[in-house]
């Protein structure tokens, strides 16, 4: 099963292009832009077997609810979302997996940037909430640069449900917060393992925290008290990579 999303943005539509030209519905371009990166992507010759529609910028801004859409977007499929059950069969299957769990996170710039981070560091699996998140937003595709058409996303109802099913395959569960002793470097990750990360302000919820094994913290030693929840998404995830590259 598939289904349609569109994406914007010269990166996200380039890796589309030339990674997964075959799932491009249609290619809208701005008819007067005069930028040169887009004309070098449409004389390639993957892109001259595309439906590419020449469009007024009015067109992309109302299409996308954006003026900042680089004159240039797709409509594109991609693997339809794992739910509850299929997420735990696929991962059930592939043991030693990586899943990067996104709890009550709903600001579409920092699941996309999320997400490009995930597919970077080989994770298998990203897991959003359902009730928080329209995973078909156009900035989700736009700041992902490629990821949201080439990651195993599950979109579930219930994550503490979906922390329990993984539980019972064996899966290391580790939480973040600011409170927290235990360094994010110190666990061993090379066993099957989700991580989890909370909305930036809120953090992670209390009933999400209550169903960790471990709960870790990112030192801080200036005078910031937190990052954006991106940016400690890639500092958790490049220390799993890490781990399994040494093991």
């Amino acid at each position: 099963m598939s289904r349609e999303v569109t994406v914007y943005g010269y990166n996200s539509v380039e890796t589309s292009v030339l990674k997964n030209s075959e799932n491009i519905i249609e290619l809208y371009v701005d008819q007067s832009s005069s930028n040169k990166r887009i004309e070098k992507l449409l004389s390639s010759k993957i892109a001259s077997r595309l439906n590419i529609l020449k469009v007024d910028n009015s067109f992309l801004s109302e299409l996308l609810s954006t003026e900042k859409h680089q004159g240039i977007a797709a409509k594109i499929k991609i693997n339809d979302f794992f739910d509850l059950k299929s997420s735990i069969q696929y991962l059930s299957q592939n043991n030693g997996s990586l899943v990067l769990i996104l709890d009550d996170l709903d600001d579409p710039r920092n699941i996309g940037a999320c997400l490009r981070t995930a597919n970077a560091t080989d994770v298998d699996m990203v897991v959003l909430s359902k009730n928080r998140v329209n995973i078909d937003s156009p900035v989700i595709g736009k700041v992902s640069s490629g990821a949201l058409q080439n990651t195993n996303i599950a979109v579930v109802s219930n994550i503490s449900q979906f922390i329990e099913r993984v539980k019972e395959i064996g899966f290391w569960i580790y939480g973040t917060s600011d409170n927290s002793e235990v360094s994010y470097w110190e666990p061993n990750y090379t066993d099957s393992t989700a991580i989890i990360v909370g909305s930036e302000g809120k953090g992670m919820r209390d009933l999400t925290k209550s169903h960790c094994d471990r709960v870790l913290s990112i030192p801080m030693s200036g005078n910031v008290s937190s990052l954006n929840v991106s940016v400690a998404c890639g500092l958790l995830l490049y220390e799993v990579l890490r781990q399994r590259n040494a093991n």
